[in-house]
């Protein structure tokens, strides 16, 4: 039997985690989306970091250290090897109700549009449409949540799926940026300075030690922060720019390398032991 630790590190992924789930929820991913997605990641991490000879890792290493079977390694591997690693087969039951909505029959109207679901009934009802594809999960729970995220609308005892809008396509697209040139960025540094420290070629990292504020005084520090945000990052912009080169490499006679740089502010309580 395992014996039970307080685990630092462990208690540090898990808030980690805890952001990442947040984010996925707010964007309508769902935890099989991020278990897809982990696997491809933790698969290719081990594939590409613990090979011999420069050689990937064979499936029987990949998977003694991750845990997975041998079975699900070489399916992830095909996906990663076509291109699809961050295709997700299957999505929450919301989405799967939404698109059997667009495209089953039973629920499209004449034109071939999703039409208003009356909430009851066996036949082309919204109730018939989440017993088929939400599995043990309530209409009435699944209808809440569809409402909440703004993608259906109850109106005089009918459920209509909304039009899908362009804001939400524009509003991923910021995260996903955001993602990128920040925590991506911040775990990607980390990541490599971990392995290179021995030869200490590391990435520049560098973060101030978490302090206790007044609740007074945040407006007031998150203000001062900013002002001294945006400096910092005005720097490195300048820094970056003197020696930049076409994203192409265009007219370059030697392989280019993406380098982004960032700082950042967060409040909340740190990851303590107890």
């Amino acid at each position: 039997m395992w014996e039970k630790k307080n685990n630092k590190l462990n208690k540090v992924f898990l808030a980690l985690l805890q952001s990442l789930a947040r984010l996925f929820l707010r964007n309508g991913r769902g935890y099989r989306e991020f278990s897809e997605l982990s696997k491809a990641a933790f698969v290719t991490v081990a594939a590409e970091d613990y090979g011999v000879h420069g050689r990937p890792t064979n499936v029987s290493r990949i998977a003694s250290m991750t845990g997975l079977t041998r079975k699900e390694i070489s399916r992830i591997r095909k996906r990663v090897t076509n291109g699809n690693a961050a295709v997700t087969v299957r999505g929450t039951p919301i989405t799967e109700v939404v698109a059997a909505w667009r495209s089953c029959p039973e629920f499209l109207d004449e034109s071939g549009e999703s039409r208003a679901l009356p909430l009851g009934g066996n036949h082309g009802s919204f109730k018939a449409l989440v017993k088929q594809y939400a599995g043990d999960i309530p209409e009435g729970a699944l209808r809440k949540e569809l409402q909440r995220i703004g993608t259906a609308e109850v109106r005089d005892d009918t459920v209509h799926l909304c039009p899908e809008s362009p804001v939400k396509e524009k509003l991923e697209a910021e995260i996903a940026m955001q993602l990128q040139a920040g925590p991506h960025a911040l775990l990607a540094a980390l990541a490599r300075n971990g392995s290179a420290h021995m030869s200490g070629d590391n990435w520049p990292l560098a973060t101030v030690s978490q302090k206790s504020v007044r609740k007074s005084d945040l407006c007031r520090v998150r203000k001062l922060a900013a002002a001294r945000l945006r400096a910092a990052t005005s720097n490195i912009a300048e820094l970056l720019d003197a020696y930049a080169v076409p994203p192409d490499g265009k007219g370059v006679d030697e392989p280019v390398i993406e380098v982004s740089a960032g700082v950042y502010y967060a409040e909340g309580p740190a990851v303590t032991d107890e």
